[in-house]
């Protein structure tokens, strides 16, 4: 028996019968809590199963998550929980003004589109000062040799009589 039809049962089967008829080494208790986390509706049940994955045996788990689980007419359709996707456009600056700015992480999340706003609009003053490597000015478009004009600006030393001590 495959972990979908397994948690099939779990969802539908008003009798246990059919948990007698499960092979132990069929029964992983892990990916099932792993399925059954990912259902909204669960979150409290599964928050008990919690502390029983690794203590009990894989059928007394099973059974205990038959039992908790309140029965449907059919197995709802649960979305596969994934990492979510980040924007990296940016990333290779964004960690730097994150550890210079010392942000936190909801700080930084709040604030992120703030910081990719300001430097969209002056992209040559914030790659030179964190010192972006060429390959992302390459990469953005923009002359690498703008780097020299940043800073504040040099007097330039007076030549004449007085360099040679006149």
């Amino acid at each position: 028996m495959n972990i979908f039809k397994l948690l099939s049962n779990l969802y539908t089967n008003k009798k246990a019968d059919w948990i007698k008829e499960v092979n132990d080494e069929e029964i992983k208790p892990f990916l099932i809590q792993r399925w059954l986390c990912m259902n909204d509706r669960l979150r409290v049940q599964t928050r008990w199963l919690d502390k029983y994955v690794f203590v009990l045996s894989p059928k007394m788990y099973l059974s205990l998550a038959w039992s908790v689980i309140p029965k449907l007419q059919k197995s709802p359709f649960v979305k596969y929980i994934g990492k979510a996707e980040e924007d990296t456009t940016y990333d290779f600056i964004l960690n730097k003004v994150r550890k210079h700015m010392n942000l936190s992480d909801n700080d930084f999340d709040k604030n992120k589109e703030r910081i990719i706003k300001a430097i969209e609009k002056d992209k040559v003053n914030w790659f030179s000062f964190y010192g972006v490597p060429k390959k992302y000015w390459k990469l953005h478009y923009i002359d690498f040799n703008l780097i020299k004009n940043f800073g504040p600006k040099k007097p330039k030393a007076q030549k004449g009589l007085e360099a040679w001590g006149m």
